[in-house]
């Protein structure tokens, strides 16, 4: 195994510009669903996220490279990631149903991102959640206003991913004008998130709805709805 290098960022795009974009988003681009559960009510599915496979992509494409640790060559291979996402959106969600991506702030900011917003109307944008992890905002904030206020004029919800349970509340999720909040279900969250339940009842009374993500027990299930939680993500919910 050796580290990344910058080469590698240019072959993964080499790779999607040989096998075009239908193909790439076949191969590497996964999708989850996002549910409501009610209690004692049938999971009602709400939208789908789509993400890069990053194990498809080590097996075909970086199989000695060791991607983690890498830094920010390791962020600008998500960027370029984020960007080849953009290109191939039309293949993964035909149908414009409601779905979420994943992106960085900085990905904002890029040619892909100024032609996936000039190739849709706004009615294709109001289906679409545009996800950004928390430390991602924390690190880029003044560039995150604009893009959250570039996404909300064209009609998109903004959401907050990658929040873990020990740092619920810790960021204003009133101030980032966030509709939806991603956590991070772990084992010990059962311990660590009912200490925040009034903070989960105040923010979601403020209009921001949580999302229990990565969830794979009922335990997860049952804590979520004790703290008024009602849409979840993971292999349980797949199951």
């Amino acid at each position: 195994m050796r580290r990344l290098q910058e080469g590698d960022i240019g072959t993964v795009v080499q790779v999607s510009n040989e096998i075009g974009t239908a193909q790439f988003a076949q191969f590497f681009i996964r999708h989850q669903k996002i549910a409501v559960i009610e209690e004692g009510q049938a999971p009602d599915e709400v939208m789908h996220e789509y993400f890069i496979g990053m194990d498809m992509l080590k097996q075909h494409v970086f199989k000695q490279v060791e991607l983690w640790g890498s830094g920010n060559l390791f962020n600008q291979l998500t960027i370029t990631l984020d960007q080849l996402v953009l290109q191939a959106f039309e293949e993964l969600n035909p149908g414009d149903a409601k779905c979420s991506i994943n992106l960085n702030v900085e990905s904002v900011f890029t040619k892909s991102f100024q032609a996936f917003v000039d190739s849709g109307d706004d009615q294709v944008f109001s289906k679409i959640v545009f996800e950004f992890r928390q430390a991602n905002i924390l690190q880029h904030y003044d560039e995150f206003a604009v893009a959250s206020q570039l996404i909300k004029s064209k009609g998109g919800t903004v959401a907050v991913g990658a929040t873990f349970p020990d740092t619920v509340g810790v960021v204003n999720l009133g101030r980032l004008n966030a509709s939806m909040a991603k956590i991070f279900w772990r084992p010990g969250a059962e311990d660590v998130l009912p200490k925040f339940a009034n903070e989960i009842a105040e923010i979601q009374k403020n209009g921001t709805v949580f999302v229990l993500a990565r969830l794979d027990d009922e335990v997860g299930l049952n804590i979520g709805h004790e703290l008024g939680i009602t849409m979840f993500q993971g292999f349980y919910v797949d199951d």
